[in-house]
């Protein structure tokens, strides 16, 4: 069986210690928001063609980075569309690794079968998709900045299914 390059290459530099694994305690929140949801503020023709989700997820409690919610639905069978909303502006961001304009609304933040990991008391931001060889995962590590997503790291695992 062949292992893709990048696989063997990742592979190695986490043999050798070479790469760091961000956690969610390293990216904490600094400060506390307990104020009223904001109404959505809807003003792409992508956000305003999820009017109904959207609106549904501003009235819900935050999940990431403290007064902010992430609201996702399916776009397919391969892939994920989100889009993250600020509880006390309303503002509407699109998710790391979204393709605005696609026809999946405010974006489609990964595609084959990934997975989301986030938590409201940190900035860090996770997506796990199948890498090329469908025995590793690719797992990308961001940052939110207050304004977007900067990206930290990449890695290629084995799967653990």
């Amino acid at each position: 069986m062949t292992r893709c390059l990048l696989c063997l290459v990742a592979a190695a530099r986490l043999l050798l210690g070479a790469d760091t694994v961000p956690k969610f305690e390293d990216f904490p929140v600094t400060t506390r928001w307990s104020g009223s949801n904001a109404p959505v503020r809807l003003v792409t023709r992508d956000e305003r063609m999820y009017r109904t989700r959207l609106t549904e997820g501003a009235r819900e409690k935050p999940d990431f980075a403290d007064h902010y919610k992430f609201v996702g639905w399916g776009c397919g069978s391969w892939c994920g569309a989100g889009a993250l909303i600020d509880l006390q502006t309303g503002i509407v961001y699109p998710p790391p690794r979204s393709l605005p304009g696609q026809g999946t609304g405010p974006g489609m933040f990964a595609s084959g079968q990934a997975s989301i990991d986030f938590k409201l008391d940190s900035r860090l931001f996770v997506v796990r998709q199948m890498a090329q060889d469908p025995d590793f995962e690719e797992i990308i590590y961001y940052e939110w900045t207050g304004s977007g997503f900067r990206s930290l790291t990449k890695r290629i695992e084995k799967r653990k299914d």
